[in-house]
């Protein structure tokens, strides 16, 4: 009977391990992977080449360099170097400098006032205009408020309506619209269609409920590729 034990013994370890197979293989709980769907390791990379945020995308309209042609930048910069030139020679009475500027043809106007008078203010051409040593007594127009004739000499009137302050060292500058306004219509866009300008402006005081505002404002016109003063005109508070 002791020899059977042992025949015995084994044959109940295989019928043990038997079982025990055949249920890991029916569940499949401890040593099948996990049923996840299938996926592509490539597929997030896809997705991002095809949203266009590969290096190969090409650049938007809007993030390409603005061209300096664009009347935006490069014609507004060109205008205000032009204008920061031409309020140089006036903070340094260069009147031979200030010359080169003018437009030839047409020539420079000086308005006392934002509302241009095309019959009224004096033209000069660059070859004609007026010297500090001038004396002469000139005919400028009309005084705001009393109506009295401004007559001045050449340096008399570049000091009271030209250049009063220092303008060169202006806080406000401005291209093509004015802070600088009072009751005078400022008309230049009508008597000379196609210019642009630059104004130059201190705003008024406190203590004098702002009132004192001082502006020179700068009319140019362009010229092939380039642009030629035709206005300067004196900006104020008008009655």
């Amino acid at each position: 009977m002791r020899r059977m034990y042992p025949l015995l013994s084994a044959v109940l370890l295989a019928v043990l391990l038997a079982g025990c197979g055949s249920g890991s293989n029916t569940n499949g709980a401890s040593d099948a992977p996990p049923a996840f769907p299938s996926a592509s390791p490539s597929l997030g990379i896809e997705t991002a080449s095809d949203s266009g945020g590969g290096p190969s995308a090409e650049p938007s309209a809007s993030d390409a360099e603005p061209s300096p042609q664009d009347p935006g930048n490069g014609a507004e910069a060109g205008l205000k170097a032009v204008a920061g030139e031409t309020v140089e020679y006036l903070r340094e009475r260069d009147m031979v400098s200030l010359g080169s500027l003018i437009d030839p043809e047409r020539g420079l106007r000086f308005s006392p006032y934002p509302h241009v008078n095309a019959e009224t203010d004096l033209v000069f051409k660059p070859d004609a205009l007026p010297t500090f040593k001038d004396s002469a007594t000139l005919n400028w127009g009309t005084a705001d408020g009393s109506g009295e004739p401004i007559e001045l000499s050449f340096r008399d009137y570049y000091e009271k309506y030209v250049y009063n302050s220092d303008f060169a060292d202006a806080p406000n500058v401005n291209v093509n619209k004015l802070v600088g306004q009072g009751n005078a219509v400022f008309n230049v866009p009508d008597v000379y269609p196609g210019s642009s300008y630059v104004e130059y402006h201190f705003p008024g005081t406190e203590e004098n409920g702002g009132m004192d505002w001082q502006s020179l404002v700068l009319v140019f016109l362009p010229s092939e590729d380039d642009w030629k003063l035709v206005g300067i005109v004196h900006g104020q508070w008008t009655i």
